[in-house]
């Protein structure tokens, strides 16, 4: 069997959406959907159109604390076409001043996501880190976990991966979180369902101070739902929220900025009886 060869996209395949936060970053890391790669040269581009394996369905799963983010993400394909040996690739990006100017030698010892494990229909296997071609060296790494899956004709195949990671954080006390669904629009025809559920530890939505993509809200639990989507054409290409971790200096200049808003609504209210 042969590998799928494909184009790659025009430009970044990361849309700043990470950057919509609109945070002062010290630190963005930013985690995203399996994606169809291919190797250039030793290194991994995204590509446009995989051709005949699509994506039907995603879920994804995140504890969020101050300190850490667990996630847990299932994935399932079908191959639409022939039998064929595919290249999937997990991208790892993150920007700050903390990070190195090159990190594209040593990948493994400068990420913030510890323990990355990978299954496919139940049965793990072993993933290797593959610099990404389109790394720009300015204060940021990328890199992605590489696996080769092969698919029979008609075969309907789940990937589950797991990792740990730390939160976003910048100078305003805040803390962030962040998916990217866009590289999941590498694959066939639109993607099926997703759902990303978020699980607040140790803060509430009260905290949250700013949001992109906006979810339902249940208790602890953030949820977004998307059916039959293309990421960035009729559906997001990125989900995350910004919060003030309760107690510090932060949260409270947040408080305080929303009991103004809330007094000039009353008296904007009270102005126009």
């Amino acid at each position: 069997m042969k590998a799928h060869q494909g184009t790659h996209p025009r430009g970044a395949f990361f849309l700043a959406g990470v950057l919509v936060l609109g945070l002062a970053a010290c630190a963005l890391p930013a985690r995203a959907d399996d994606g169809g790669i291919e190797n250039v040269g030793g290194a991994a581009r995204l590509l446009t159109d995989q051709g005949h394996i699509r994506m039907l369905a995603e879920t994804v799963r995140a504890r969020v604390s101050q300190d850490s983010i667990e996630v847990n993400c299932e994935f399932t394909f079908v191959n639409h076409g022939p039998a064929d040996t595919v290249l999937i690739g997990f991208p790892v990006r993150s920007s700050g001043v903390d990070v190195c100017g090159d990190c594209s030698d040593e990948p493994t010892t400068i990420t913030p996501m510890a323990g990355f494990r990978s299954w496919v229909d139940g049965v793990e296997v072993e993933c290797t880190a593959m610099p990404d071609a389109e790394h720009t060296g300015e204060q940021e790494y990328a890199y992605w976990w590489t696996k080769s899956v092969p698919f029979a004709a008609g075969q309907t195949r789940v990937i589950r991966d797991y990792y740990i990671e730390s939160p976003g954080y910048d100078s305003m006390d805040g803390r962030s979180f962040a998916y990217i669904l866009e590289t999941g629009a590498s694959w066939a025809g639109t993607i099926g369902s997703a759902e990303i559920i978020v699980t607040m530890v140790g803060f509430s939505s009260s905290s949250i101070a700013s949001m992109e993509t906006k979810p339902r809200i249940r208790g602890q639990e953030l949820r977004w739902s998307f059916r039959n989507f293309e990421p960035g054409v009729d559906g997001p290409a990125s989900i995350g929220f910004r919060w003030i971790h309760p107690g510090s200096w932060g949260y409270w200049d947040h408080f305080v900025s929303e009991l103004k808003r809330a007094v000039q609504g009353d008296d904007e209210e009270a102005g126009s009886e």
